[in-house]
Formats: C-alpha cells, sequence, structure tokens
C-alpha cells in the first residue's frame, strides 16, 4: 500500500473517532439531564415522607400521653351520698380526660351527692354532682326519722318536698293531720338497714321547721314536681 492510501486511512480514522467521541458526550449529556432534573423531586418526596413521618409520631405521642381521673366504681344513684368506696381512678388521653374530675381531686367529692344516675366505670363530670349553695340566715338543716312507705322511694338529695305532720295516736288526741306551710328542699337522706328502721331524712328549711317536726307524732313527706315557669301571652 502506498504512503498515499495510507493517510487517507489514518485521517479517516481519526475522524471516525472523533466522531464517536462527540456522540458520546451528546449522549452522556442528554442521559445526565433528566437525572438531574430528578433529584429536586426525590429531595422533595424524601421531606414529605419524613414530614408525614413525624406527625404520625407526634400524633401516636399525643394519644398515648393519659392522665388519671376519678370513676364510678358500681352504679351510682342520684341523690347518692359519695363515699370513698364508689370512687375509681380510670386512664384516659390528656385530651379525653382533662374535663373530668383529676385523681388528685378524689377526696373533693366525698360526701357530695350525685344529681343525676351514673353507670359503673364512668368518668366523674363536675356537671354530675348536686350543687349546694350555703344555708342562708334563717335557714337550719332539721332531721327526721321516716317510715318506709311514709316518703317516695325515689326521693333523693335536692328534692323540694312538702311536710305532713300525723299527731301521736298514742296520746289520745284527735287532731288532723297537718300541712307544714313551706316548701323545703331534702338535703340527704339515710336509708334504712339492719340498724335503723326508718330513714333519716334531713331537710332544708326555716328554723321554725325543726318545733314543728320535734312536736309531731309521726312525719309524711310528700316529693313535689318541677317548678314550671309561668308563660305570660
Amino acid at each position: 500500500m502506498n504512503q498515499g492510501m495510507l493517510n487517507v486511512l489514518t485521517r479517516s480514522r481519526t475522524g471516525t473517532n472523533g466522531s464517536s467521541g462527540t456522540s458520546s458526550n451528546v449522549l452522556t449529556k442528554a442521559v445526565g439531564s433528566p437525572r438531574n432534573r430528578r433529584v429536586p423531586e426525590m429531595a422533595i418526596g424524601i421531606a414529605l415522607v419524613i414530614g408525614g413521618a413525624l406527625g404520625s409520631l407526634l400524633l401516636f405521642q399525643s394519644a398515648t400521653n393519659t392522665i388519671t381521673v376519678v370513676s364510678a366504681s358500681h352504679s351510682l344513684l342520684r341523690g347518692h351520698v359519695i363515699a370513698p368506696s364508689d370512687l375509681l381512678a380510670m386512664e384516659l388521653s390528656e385530651q379525653s380526660g382533662k374535663t373530668f374530675v383529676q385523681a388528685a381531686d378524689a377526696q373533693s367529692l366525698v360526701g357530695k351527692s350525685m344529681a343525676i344516675d351514673v353507670e359503673p366505670s364512668t368518668p366523674i363530670h363536675p356537671s354530675m354532682l348536686q350543687v349546694r349553695d350555703p344555708l342562708t340566715v334563717g335557714e337550719a338543716l332539721t332531721s327526721a326519722a321516716v317510715d318506709v312507705g311514709d316518703f317516695p322511694p325515689t326521693l333523693a338529695d335536692g328534692d323540694r318536698v312538702q311536710v305532713v305532720f300525723a299527731p301521736d295516736i298514742t296520746s289520745g288526741g284527735a287532731l288532723p293531720p297537718a300541712l307544714y306551710g313551706q316548701v323545703v328542699t331534702v338535703w340527704s337522706i339515710v336509708q334504712p338497714d339492719n340498724s335503723l328502721s326508718a330513714a333519716v331524712i334531713t331537710l332544708r328549711g326555716p328554723v321554725d321547721l325543726a318545733l314543728a317536726i320535734a312536736g309531731a307524732g309521726k312525719v309524711h313527706v310528700a316529693l313535689l314536681g318541677d317548678i314550671v315557669a309561668e308563660v305570660r301571652p
């Protein structure tokens, strides 16, 4: 092969290699460009995944934060005077339990009366309790032993009642029963048991109620209905 032909082949190969190199660079850039565009998208996706995981963790921690509240250990009827054995600790979520009576305040419930019937394991809310105003001037608490059958079985603390006095038949008097002139309120009831033959009902009313009860042979208690507001045209 002569020298001229050799030079032509050498230039052709060089040109071919140069052309191949140029195509390779173009291909690399073409392949590399979408990858460069995907980097921000991947970063956003990772950030969203991390943010969602953190949010779920915070919600889980919020749900698992609990507080101890006071609940009923058994059924409590309206008018029942709360004793320590009536109360039980209960764990609730912090969000749900913050409106109920806290375990640290359990002692404050002892001696108070239920305003409604409550089922076992029910958290105690302040609205479930009787709210009593302090005695005013001229008021007093007077207790009377009332035989079973001489008061309604559903009688409870806070009820408005009318008191009827029956004379002592052993004294030979023939006086008719007398109705006490004012409506009074039941303060508390101690139901009869093996040691008591009658319920001890404490009434809130005027001071002279004590004198009337002391002079009566028997006391009868009548439950009044709710106060109905007068509606005028």
